[in-house]
């Protein structure tokens, strides 16, 4: 198959060139494709590549179908599959719903994606974000069940990351990957999430304005399953090749010992991306999916930095002349306050909360950032120490 720039579909394709049309037409039948074959991928891509085009394997006899490798029984269920689908209107379905689609053939098809085992034929996208034009992306997965200190350390990873000029991609489950989404957001920067689910079911319903945010900010909702595909389970798995496809490299930040993002991270390392993982509290069932990585090889992470010197990024790391002073000046009036209290001792999170009388999530999601940026540390016994010395209490 020969790549195409294809323009986005016109309200009406009357009047234009051969060219035109025969493009607006072939669009029509890749995504009447996904529609009969949502499953399809890599041997969908194998089908359209043996018949010759779209259309031509639309119209294709039960013969021709198995000329190009299907079984008989699949022929005959792709046969009745297609029976029940109209091209033409599921093309303006996607027209009406404001939604990009983009083919294998298309010029704006991450390339990325391009070689991974089994790439998606279709994505239908929400935003006008383009990985053509964009700096290099890592996933941020983890827990729908995460901590405070998960929740904030994703985030602040995430707006680090942002400022660096790096894309961040993640799933818009709840937890981890909304925390990274939004970390990304308040740094200015696009995201992007990858949806196990069509672009008109939003899963989680809670994230509905998250995804509206995304897509108006220069980001991108992006999924491979077709208008009105539910969340099903069997979607997230296999929504999770496209996490990792997409990116430089993964971060995993708490999640169990039979996760999602334990699958993002295998299809990461099979994809030839770089690992990496947050260590977290041993007795938190959420870090033993990190901790584990990190025990096989995976790169441990504290801050942006290490994640940059991971991916051979260092070069986007922003130095400044004042170093220390400046990163504490850019601190929340909170933080500062926990980092005065630790000046000459150590303390417990408990005793943490008696002397700011912040709440205790608060006050662990303070903690959690001070630690990704290297202010304080926990010592063994679970006492918080800082690592820098104030100067005139400031």
């Amino acid at each position: 198959m020969v790549r195409q720039e294809f323009t986005e579909t016109p309200p009406n394709p009357m009047g234009k060139s051969g060219r035109e049309r025969h493009i607006v037409e072939e669009r029509a039948y890749w995504l009447a494709w996904v529609v009969a074959w949502p499953a399809g991928g890599r041997r969908l891509l194998n089908l359209l590549e043996a018949v010759g085009s779209a259309r031509q394997a639309w119209e294709a006899e039960k013969s021709e179908l198995a000329a190009s490798g299907l079984d008989s029984s699949l022929a005959d269920e792709l046969l009745s599959r297609r029976s029940r689908v109209d091209p033409a209107a599921e093309q303006e379905r996607v027209r009406q719903a404001g939604i990009r689609v983009i083919t294998w053939v298309d010029a704006d098809y991450p390339e990325s994606l391009r070689h991974i085992y089994d790439p998606p034929a279709v994505l239908f996208g929400l935003g006008a974000f383009s990985f053509q034009e964009s700096g290099p992306a890592v996933a941020i997965v983890g827990s729908r069940r995460a901590t405070p200190y998960g929740k904030a350390t994703a985030g602040r990873l995430a707006a680090a990351l942002g400022s660096c000029g790096l894309v961040v991609v993640s799933g818009m489950a709840r937890g981890i990957d909304t925390a990274a989404h939004r970390g990304a957001l308040e740094s200015g920067a696009p995201t992007v999430a990858v949806l196990g689910s069509g672009l008109d079911v939003v899963y989680p319903r809670e994230n509905a304005g998250l995804m509206e945010k995304i897509a108006a900010s220069g980001g991108l909702v992006l999924t491979e399953f077709p208008l009105g595909s539910k969340p099903e389970a069997w979607h997230f798995p296999v929504r999770n090749r496209i996490i990792s496809g997409l990116c430089r490299g993964v971060v995993v930040v708490e999640a169990g010992e039979r996760s999602g993002a334990l699958i993002t991270a295998e299809l990461a390392l099979e994809q030839g991306r770089d690992v990496m993982a947050v260590p977290g509290n041993v007795n938190n069932p959420f870090s033993r999916g990190p901790n584990r990585l990190i025990k096989q090889g995976a790169r441990l992470v504290e801050d942006a930095k290490d994640v940059l010197e991971e991916l051979g990024l260092t070069a986007l790391f922003p130095e400044t002349e004042s170093g220390e002073a400046e990163a504490v000046a850019q601190l929340s009036g909170e933080e500062k306050r926990v980092l005065e209290i630790l000046q000459g001792q150590s303390l417990s999170d408990q005793a943490l909360i008696r002397l700011t009388g912040l709440a205790a999530p608060q006050t662990a999601a303070v903690l959690a950032y001070l630690e990704i940026k290297g202010f304080v540390r926990r010592a063994p016994g679970g006492l918080y120490y800082s690592l820098l010395k104030l100067k005139n209490g400031r």
